[in-house]
């Protein structure tokens, strides 16, 4: 359900999108594949999901969502290559509508749209 049917590039350097859950990853996920991983969170079906963009020189490399029930928390994990690696922003108490609206913004753009709201600590 959640295999890419794109061939595999050299992932050292090459840029890519990567979004993993319970169930397995894709590496080159469409926005469609982001939804529906958030409604299996949604409904209780997967732990996580997890949306990374990777090797594109971006402030904010991975955004994570966990939660159940309409109460769901976003997570901001800063690249490799930024200098706020090791903090985690993140942001609790979202509905499902928030958690998408984060997900499809960070999936079009790379960015996490109020990122200065959110609270940090470090990992």
């Amino acid at each position: 359900m959640f295999r890419s049917s794109q061939p595999a590039g050299d992932k050292d350097r090459d840029p890519y999108t990567s979004l993993t859950m319970d169930q397995g990853g894709n590496d080159a996920p469409t926005i469609d594949d982001v939804y529906k991983a958030l409604e299996l969170l949604e409904e209780g079906q997967t732990g996580f999901v997890s949306l990374a963009q990777l090797n594109q020189e971006l402030d904010i490399g991975v955004v994570q969502a966990t939660g159940e029930m309409g109460m769901f928390t976003v997570e901001a994990l800063p690249s490799e290559d930024s200098p706020d690696k090791g903090k985690v922003y993140y942001k609790e108490h979202l509905d499902e509508y928030s958690l998408q609206h984060y997900f499809h913004t960070y999936f079009e753009t790379g960015k996490v749209k109020g990122l200065e709201s959110f609270e940090v600590r470090k990992l």
